[in-house]
C-alpha cells in the first residue's frame, strides 16, 4: 500500500484571518500548486483516493493536486483530517474505502510530519507548507511497517 501525505500551501496570516480555521490559500500557494502539477504526473503519482482537511486551505489544496494529477474524482472532506489528527484518525478516515491501495491525505503540520515519523520509525520528517510525502508499505499500513520512500520539497516544482 501506498500513502501520500500533502501538508495545505500557502496560506494567508493567521492573524489576517477572523477564524484560523476559514484561511484561504494565498496567490502564491495557489500558484506553487499548480506548478506541482507536471512533475506529480512524471512521478506517476495515482491515487484511487484523496482524503481532505475540511479547513478551506487544505480542501483547495487537494483540489488543486487532484487538478495537477487529472483526476475525475473529487477529493472527499474528512473531519477527522482537523488540525491534531493523529494516525489512528487518518486510518479511521480510509477505513471505509478497503478498495483503495494508494490514499492521499491532504492536511496540516505537525499531523502528517507525525503519522510519517510513527509509520516509519524516522527520527524527524519536516515537511513545508505544499511538500509531498510518500510512505510505502509491503501490506497494511502500521506503525513502523512502512518506508519513507520519498519527500518532495515544494521549491522542486520550478525544476
Amino acid at each position: 500500500m501506498i500513502l501520500y501525505f500533502v501538508r495545505h500551501g500557502k496560506a494567508g496570516h493567521h492573524s489576517a484571518a477572523a477564524d484560523d480555521d476559514e484561511r484561504q490559500l494565498t496567490e502564491e500557494g495557489i500558484a506553487v500548486l499548480k506548478r506541482a502539477g507536471p512533475l506529480l504526473r512524471r512521478l506517476n503519482l495515482r491515487p484511487d483516493l484523496v482524503l481532505s482537511s475540511p479547513l478551506p486551505r487544505a480542501l483547495q489544496t487537494a483540489e488543486l493536486v487532484a487538478e495537477g494529477l487529472g483526476m475525475a474524482d473529487k477529493p472527499v472532506i474528512d473531519d477527522r483530517l482537523r488540525p491534531g489528527a493523529a494516525w489512528g484518525d487518518l486510518a479511521r478516515a480510509m477505513a471505509p474505502y478497503p478498495d483503495a491501495r494508494r490514499v492521499m491525505f491532504v492536511g496540516h503540520e505537525p499531523d502528517l510530519s507525525g503519522a510519517m515519523r510513527l509509520l516509519t520509525g524516522a527520527a524527524s520528517v519536516r515537511m513545508r507548507k505544499g511538500g509531498i510525502g510518500c510512505v510505502e508499505f509491503p501490506g497494511v499500513p502500521e506503525p513502523g511497517g512502512g518506508e519513507l520512500a520519498w519527500l518532495i520539497d515544494p521549491d522542486l516544482y520550478e525544476a
